[in-house]
């Protein structure tokens, strides 16, 4: 069954799925990490993370997928049973790390890690747990790795976000960008630009060209180091991305 999410009011979610708890540096000492908040655009607020390679390089991913709709952090608990020092029976909420509502899919929710090098058996128990509360909200459960992705792909998207928020005039520019560019299987990005040199200095249409990137618009490849001479074609990097993934037992439905 496909979802469709484009008529959801968000909300009943937006209360349901607030964090359950606020992002903090408690465990810095033993595992260096750097807490803070990005703007979402998606989301049109603050979202916290406790990880600049891990949770906010994959909000990232997620604000450049332009299939993501919604996606919340922190968003609910999960009863995790043990056997505490004295044998007998306790409890503590684990709290994964985002929700996403993507066009077309399940809700999705994901537990974000550092390296898939890691010792996995010490997040065996919170995985099954977590993937049988999915199951039962007929959501679907993975683990990610964003350390893992290629160097040069994490320093294309931080580029990129520098140019996802809109500009003045892009309403303008960006159906005229789109136009030309549809008669050309690929363009680089400076011959793209200075095809408007008539009506406007080139340097004010690259970040659009870029914006577009960011939107889903347009495609590039993620894999080289993104410059003025780098290719472009109508299309999507949400491809590239999500190849990235191994999501686990699913696979998202994707642009081209």
């Amino acid at each position: 069954m496909i979802m469709d999410w484009s008529k959801t009011n968000w909300t009943k979610e937006d209360i349901e799925f607030s964090p359950k708890r606020q992002v903090n540096n408690r465990r810095s000492k033993f595992m260096h990490h750097n807490i803070g908040w990005l703007y979402s655009p998606k989301m049109k607020r603050e979202v916290g993370y406790e990880s600049l390679w891990g949770e906010c390089l994959f909000y990232y991913f997620l604000e450049l997928d332009p299939l993501t709709v919604r996606y919340y952090e922190q968003p609910v608990n999960i009863l995790m049973k043990f056997l505490n020092q004295d044998y007998l029976l306790d409890v503590w909420n684990h709290v994964p790390d985002v929700l996403v509502f993507r066009q077309g899919d399940k809700p999705h929710l994901f537990q974000v890690k550092g390296t898939s090098k890691q010792d996995k058996q010490k997040f065996h128990q919170t995985s099954l747990e977590s993937q049988r509360y999915a199951s039962i909200r007929n959501w679907n459960y993975s683990v990610v790795y964003p350390k893992d992705v290629p160097e040069e792909i994490k320093s294309n998207i931080l580029f990129l976000w520098n140019y996802i928020k809109p500009r003045r005039n892009y309403e303008i520019m960006i159906p005229e960008i789109l136009n030309k560019l549809q008669h050309f299987e690929e363009k680089s990005i400076i011959e793209l630009a200075k095809g408007f040199t008539a009506k406007i200095d080139y340097r004010f249409i690259l970040p659009a060209i870029y914006h577009l990137i960011c939107t889903g618009q347009v495609k590039t490849d993620l894999k080289c180091n993104i410059t003025e001479q780098s290719l472009v074609r109508v299309g999507s990097v949400s491809i590239e991305i999500f190849q990235l993934f191994e999501v686990e037992g699913h696979q998202w439905r994707l642009l081209d």
